[in-house]
């Protein structure tokens, strides 16, 4: 931990979207918050009361996501951490999420949106964008992009989200380039997160002062999320030996995510890069096919 009085976050409460486990770069993220000074209140999936009916086995899914996400954040980020319950594909949940913020009496200084989901990847690889489905394109798309618009939209409605507050969401080097493994389909959703990325950043910026930006990080396999795409392994050893200050880390990341909350800069509208240098790379020598 810092020592106490070098806190650059002291007092500032943010919200961490996209926790999964120990290895999630949420969780790096709201760690790095909270040594910073920061609270940290963590959403993840489980069940709420705008699911509808569902089958027994869809219940027992949301239920094991839910106690999953609950021990995690209690095992890896403690009592500073406060986990609430928010399915970001639902603007139902969305808005008690926002009602929750005020029933406890909480603003928020900022949020990470570190979320995104694709149904389209499978083990042996992901479909041609011409063979994914018309619902399994939007489901992506709303999930891995439209949702930091909802979260910014019920806060704001809510007054959770104060003036000067910072915005940052996760995004990778496959919004811009076909890369070398299987990520057609959530890359056209991270492209879209990043140009909403900037569209928040003029609106949000000249209505209350809130600074949005984006981070492109290395490839990352320790993750539930990375570790499902086939093929990043080898993008990532890669990227450790041809970057030039080899492949970043989730510290390296959290670090910089960090550095964006913070109110004491004027820097918004930005698409960073957290990845050793890959990205400077010839795209024929990068792995990025």
């Amino acid at each position: 931990m810092r020592a106490a009085g070098s806190l650059p976050l002291e007092g500032r409460c943010f919200l961490v979207t996209g926790i999964a486990d120990a290895s999630s770069l949420a969780t790096a993220i709201a760690r790095e918050l909270i040594e910073s000074g920061a609270r940290v209140v963590c959403s993840g999936l489980g069940p709420t009361p705008h699911h509808g009916p569902l089958s027994e086995r869809a219940q027992n899914h949301l239920a094991e996501q839910w106690d999953s996400f609950c021990k995690t954040v209690e095992l890896e980020l403690g009592e500073r951490a406060t986990p609430l319950v928010c399915d970001l594909s639902l603007d139902a949940s969305v808005s008690d999420l926002a009602a929750e913020f005020v029933r406890r009496g909480l603003v928020l200084d900022g949020l990470v949106h570190a979320v995104a989901r694709d149904r389209t990847i499978r083990p042996d690889g992901a479909r041609p964008l011409l063979e994914v489905t018309r619902d399994e394109f939007l489901d992506c798309l709303d999930v891995s992009a439209y949702s930091l618009i909802a979260l910014c939209r019920e806060l704001l409605a809510a007054e959770r989200l104060a003036e000067g507050a910072g915005v940052v969401s996760l995004s990778y080097l496959g919004a811009e380039r076909v890369v070398s493994h299987p990520y057609k389909n959530v890359a056209v959703a991270k492209a879209a997160l990043e140009r909403i990325t900037i569209e928040l950043a003029h609106e949000l910026g000249r209505s209350h002062g809130i600074r949005v930006n984006a981070v492109r990080f290395s490839p990352y396999t320790a993750s539930r999320a990375g570790g499902a795409i086939p093929g990043l392994l080898d993008a990532e050893q890669h990227a450790a030996l041809a970057s030039p200050l080899g492949n970043a880390g989730p510290t390296d990341l959290a670090r910089e995510v960090a550095h964006l909350l913070r109110p004491d800069h004027a820097i918004t509208g930005e698409i960073r890069h957290v990845d050793g240098g890959f990205r400077i790379l010839a795209a024929g020598r990068s792995g990025s096919g």
